[in-house]
């Protein structure tokens, strides 16, 4: 017993054992103690110590000073826990008195101390404060990652792939030089990634050994990845390869996005992920060319899904065997509010669609939507969602109609001349994705440019519910007029550089549009509605 202690001559010792998570503790981390032995009830309390600070015993508490509940343990019939979310502040411990710790010692014991446990004690290891970039692996203070020599000192490290270990990108970074996944099948990266906005370019990973997977991540479980981009990257396996994720399970994919080219030579090949499985993909979109011309599930999103996809979308080319589509090729879970725009969409067997390869009763697609003019060898049996024209899906009223995906916060419209797009908002590197098909197809936007620093944007032309009009300079009004010169409707602009004219009711035919900034500069368009 530790000479602090001062404990009933009458009391009653139990033997014990202990163990920690993790084990052996870590100086950074939050540790859980669970101790088992004798039944002392339900309301037990751990006296704990520092049994060895930096070659000396350290008492911060007295004996009866752990009767609150910070001290108590939870659990009953013998088996006790405590949480202890920070060591240091837990103990008061200097920062070096924490870089001397390396034992720590507990007792279970009842309120009055009548029954006890022998002292235990547990081994602390020293966690890494200057790892990578800086930080410390946790949620408050993450391992910052800004080179290449970062990521793949991350991607073999395995002691940071679990589930208590935080990581943020700080710097884009040429991911080229990177040798292997990070995780595996047998070992699952389980952490928390935070791209930050920032992307890895130039991923060029393979890996074509019977039961892998391949990607960024090989494998994942219960993981949390968001606000990242990868780019121009080349993933190639043979089963459950994907740019982002292989092998998702239970975990949290949101704000991200991929381009490149996945190739697969099994089942479950996804532009983005290989295989869903309980996981949740939000928020996040692949320009990816896709080939797996030898076997099952493949998709522009993930190749075979049994967890929730929404708010996606997809443009790069398909080309598989059976199950084969624009976002996904199996679908055994839920797809929602989702958007395939893909270039082309080709499988061999039966399987094959727009949107999804399979359409029965497993397959949970809502409010899903795909261009009507995919080149694709579809079937009877797959899903093709709800069919657009480009002009409809190029226009920002009706494409954001549909989705009801979050333009204010998560994504944001992008106009380009006569191409428009969505994009992650506060992630940088993202470029035009769409088809040059779709564009060739699309009804040219009217431009008109006054001396050269003066522009305004008028489109869909031919529209069919609604025109967004933009300006390079503040406009007062927009009005649309008959032919014959008879005003329909006027829009206030209230100064602002863009509006849009709701003008589905009308009947189609030719239409007259005048636009008037607020310097008093007028423009009229004419405009055809379908």
């Amino acid at each position: 017993m530790v000479l602090s202690v001062v404990c009933p001559a009458f009391a009653v010792t139990y033997n014990a054992t202990i163990s920690t998570t993790p084990s052996p503790a870590i100086s950074t981390k939050a540790l859980e103690v669970t101790i088992q032995t004798q039944n002392m009830g339900s309301e037990v309390y751990c006296y704990t110590w520092c049994e060895s600070v930096n070659g000396s015993q350290k008492t911060p508490f007295s004996w009866n000073d752990v009767n609150i509940d910070k001290f108590r343990m939870g659990g009953s019939g013998g088996t006790y826990t405590i949480s202890i979310s920070d060591i240091q502040a837990f103990y008061g411990l200097t920062d070096t008195e924490i870089t001397g710790l390396t034992k720590l010692g507990f007792i279970a014991k009842n309120k009055n101390g009548e029954q006890q446990t022998q002292d235990l004690f547990v081994d602390v290891e020293q966690g890494r404060r200057d790892a990578y970039g800086g930080g410390e692996g946790t949620k408050e203070n993450p391992y910052i990652l800004s080179t290449s020599a970062h990521l793949a000192q991350f991607s073999t490290d395995s002691r940071d792939w679990t589930s208590d270990v935080f990581v943020r990108l700080d710097a884009d970074i040429d991911a080229s030089t990177l040798m292997s996944p990070i995780g595996s099948v047998g070992n699952p990266y389980k952490g928390h990634f935070d791209g930050a906005g920032h992307s890895l370019t130039n991923l060029n990973l393979t890996d074509n050994s019977y039961g892998s997977a391949c990607g960024l991540f090989a494998a994942t479980n219960g993981a949390e990845i968001i606000n990242l981009g990868v780019i121009n990257a080349n993933v190639s396996g043979m089963n459950h390869v994907g740019i982002l994720v292989g092998k998702a399970v239970n975990s949290k994919i949101e704000r991200c996005f991929a381009t490149g080219e996945v190739t697969g030579s099994s089942i479950c090949v996804g532009g983005f992920v290989g295989e869903n499985v309980a996981s949740t993909i939000t928020d996040c979109y692949a320009g990816v060319k896709v080939d797996n011309t030898d076997d099952y599930a493949t998709g522009g999103i993930v190749g075979k899904n049994s967890g929730t996809v929404r708010n996606v979308y997809a443009t790069g080319e398909i080309h598989g065997k059976d199950y084969v589509g624009g976002i996904v090729g199996a679908n055994y879970g839920t797809i929602s509010n989702s958007v395939a725009i893909n270039g082309k969409v080709s499988g061999m067997y039966d399987y094959t669609a727009r949107f999804g390869g399979n359409n029965n009763a497993r397959n949970q697609s809502n409010n899903n939507h795909s261009w009507d003019k995919i080149a694709t060898s579809e079937s009877l049996h797959g899903d093709n969602a709800t069919q657009h024209s480009a002009d409809y899906l190029a226009d920002f009223s009706s494409f954001s109609s549909i989705t009801n995906w979050d333009f204010d916060n998560v994504w944001e419209w992008i106009t380009e001349g006569k191409k428009c797009y969505p994009v992650l908002r506060d992630l940088s590197n993202q470029e035009n994705i769409l088809p040059l098909t779709f564009y060739d197809i699309l009804s040219g936007v009217e431009d008109l440019a006054d001396d050269g620093n003066f522009r305004i944007n008028v489109g869909p032309n031919p529209f069919v519910e609604s025109i967004r009009v933009s300006s390079s300079a503040p406009l007062r009004s927009v009005s649309l007029y008959s032919l014959g010169g008879a005003l329909i409707l006027t829009a206030d602009c209230k100064d602002n550089c863009e509006t849009t004219v709701s003008a589905g009711d009308l009947s189609s035919g030719i239409y007259l549009l005048n636009a008037v900034t607020a310097d008093g500069r007028s423009y009229s368009f004419k405009v055809n509605k379908k």
